[in-house]
């Protein structure tokens, strides 16, 4: 099988929601945290197929089917492994490269890519933090009100002024300086030589909702132009497809049920300081497809956090139509004047924030708002341009009854006939709102599959869960078990894996793993493992039951195995191994566990 990159399968797995391609083949419902349906790939009549968004894999506990969305499209549209990721590849965008042995070593790149950045950020965070560097970064941070924790937890940073500080640093630590130049970290002058492209400046790392830093944006502690500069687009960061905060964020936004989105980094960081948790921002940039669709695996409600003037541009509100195309639930709340997040929370506190909040308005309410308060309503053509402007907004809405009920209250709102309304509405063409749709695909996916039985001792199963779900247990398990001392030949390839991370690797990817581990371990045993629901609540007590239960298991099999072995010795007249096993034996019995 050709290998493709990571980066290009976590790219392209960060452009789609399993749930709305799953959506698109099969019925999902609600069902907690995660969505249930009767299983494509087997009859049934009580839902066991099980869908999360958190973990971005399927498993069903009905035929044991289970795995990333790859997995998923292999199953259903009966392709193999290579032509489902070409398939989300073509659908989302992505541009594969071509399959050459040289895939390895551009997956090593990457790799490299994440840790560098990671250690930029510590030299960067390490610089402001130093009690010998400047005092100005320190006067700045004070005048932003920024505590303690919150610099740690952003990993809040300073470059100096200095032209090769970074660069000099990162040579010394043995980073070659075309690696350094393809983490965007530095640039090239005209003379070809090399120099930081961050200097003087605050630093704010860019984190993926993985944890790992794949940019910088860099602010100026003055009125200087331009006031930010960010890292550019490299193999690991395209700012479309990432959201600043979100990795600490989403536990949040799943909480609360919705997000905040604001502008600028201090914004988010001010936020979270004052305990708006669920507070992220777009980079900069226009909300994207990409952006949304990332955002829509924790919630489907936004609320967009705006100052007054830039609420009532209608460009900007035109941009929030992409939300709504997306099944997002949009909703827009204002700042008293000349206010952005960040100010408003040190001058008003997070009552007064909460506040704006609870008075947000929907989309289509506000936009309205200011289309009324800006044209003469009794004028005809005024409200023909209302209408028109507010239809831009309405036909991107996908649900059919909430879309009437807009164009009912619009025509109520301008006193028109409902019936003109929708006559202007189908003179605008229509928008396609599907990812993936097969009519084909659907016909056979109800093919009768036979289940694939799947035999982990609990022990094993619950402790490979645990070790999926925190690196801390890894090490615990690591220093107790080898992976020989897993029965199960998957639990034993996946202990191995586990048993090989570093550290410094970052919090474990499930959908990673999958995707490494095709070969070794096939993906309905990782899903079966981690989409179970019941919750594990007292973890160190299960971790330290099913290690003993593991060994005590290992020993008694053991144990049977040499009296076997003495049995066949005695009865053959071995006195040799006979005097060897059981010395075996009386020194197993003496260790114990």
């Amino acid at each position: 099988m050709a290998k493709i990159p990571e980066n290009i399968l976590n790219e392209i797995q960060d452009k789609c929601d399993i749930v709305e391609v799953i959506s698109n083949y099969i019925s999902l419902k609600p069902s907690g945290r995660n969505f249930k349906a009767c299983c494509p790939f087997h009859h049934e009549k009580t839902p066991s197929f099980v869908v999360s968004p958190d973990k971005q894999i399927y498993h069903c506990f009905g035929c044991n089917s289970g795995g990333n969305v790859f997995n998923f499209l292999k199953e259903y549209e009966k392709i193999d492994f290579i032509d489902a990721v070409k398939m989300l590849a073509e659908k989302t965008g992505v541009k594969l490269p071509e399959y050459k042995n040289s895939d390895d070593q551009e997956a090593s790149v990457v790799s490299t890519l994440y840790s560098v950045n990671d250690i930029a950020a510590n030299y960067y965070y390490d610089f402001l933090e130093n009690k010998n560097s400047s005092l100005e970064p320190k006067k700045y941070i004070a005048k932003r009100g920024l505590d303690t924790s919150v610099i740690k937890k952003f990993r809040v940073g300073y470059a100096d002024s200095s032209w090769k500080a970074l660069l000099d640093y990162l040579l010394s630590r043995g980073v070659k300086q075309d690696t350094i130049l393809k983490a965007g970290l530095v640039i090239k002058g005209k003379d070809n030589s090399c120099y930081d492209l961050f200097r003087n400046r605050i630093i704010f790392p860019i984190f993926d909702v993985r944890n790992r830093v794949i940019g910088f944006g860099a602010r100026v502690m003055d009125e200087t132009l331009p006031k930010y500069i960010n890292s550019p687009e490299t193999a690991i960061y395209k700012k479309g497809q990432h959201l600043y905060g979100l990795n600490f964020a989403k536990v949040c936004i799943k909480e609360r049920n919705f997000a905040i989105i604001t502008e600028g980094y201090l914004d988010v960081i001010t936020c979270h300081q004052y305990g708006a948790n669920n507070a992220i921002a777009s980079l900069g940039t226009a909300l994207t497809t990409e952006q949304i669709r990332l955002l829509k695996r924790y919630t489907h409600n936004v609320v967009m956090l705006y100052d007054s003037d830039q609420a009532g541009e209608m460009a900007s509100l035109r941009g929030l139509d992409l939300l709504l195309e997306e099944d997002i639930n949009v909703k827009i709340a204002t700042l008293e004047k000349g206010h952005d997040p960040d100010s408003f929370l040190r001058k008003f506190g997070k009552e007064k924030f909460d506040e704006a909040i609870k008075r947000s308005k929907s989309l289509f309410t506000y936009k309205l708002d200011i289309l009324q308060a800006r044209f003469n309503s009794t004028e005809p053509e005024s409200k023909a341009e209302t209408i028109k402007e507010m239809l831009l907004t309405i036909k991107r809405v996908r649900n059919a009854v909430i879309k009437a009920e807009y164009i009912k209250l619009l025509a109520q709102e301008l006193s028109v006939k409902e019936d003109a309304v929708w006559e202007e509405l189908k003179k605008i063409k229509g928008v396609s709102h599907h990812l993936i749709s097969s009519d084909a695909g659907q016909a056979r996916g109800r093919e009768q599959a036979v289940k694939k039985t799947i035999e982990i001792s609990p022990a094993e199963k619950i402790l490979a869960r645990l070790m999926l779900e925190d690196f801390n247990i890894i090490k615990i398990v690591r220093d107790e078990l080898k992976p020989s001392d897993f029965r199960n030949q998957d639990i034993r390839n996946i202990a191995e894996a586990l048993f090989s991370i570093d550290a410094g690797d970052g919090p474990i990817d499930i959908n990673k793993l999958i995707n490494s581990m095709e070969d070794s371990v096939p993906q309905n045993i990782i899903s079966f493992i981690v989409n179970e629901e019941v919750e594990i609540r007292d973890k160190e007590k299960n971790i330290c039951d099913c290690i003993m239960t593991i060994k005590k298991e290992n020993r008694s099999r053991l144990l049977k195995d040499i009296q076997n072995r003495l049995y066949t010795a005695q009865k053959s007249g071995y006195e040799e191994e006979e005097k060897k096993l059981v010395e075996e034996f009386n020194q197993l019995i003496k260790r114990g566990l």
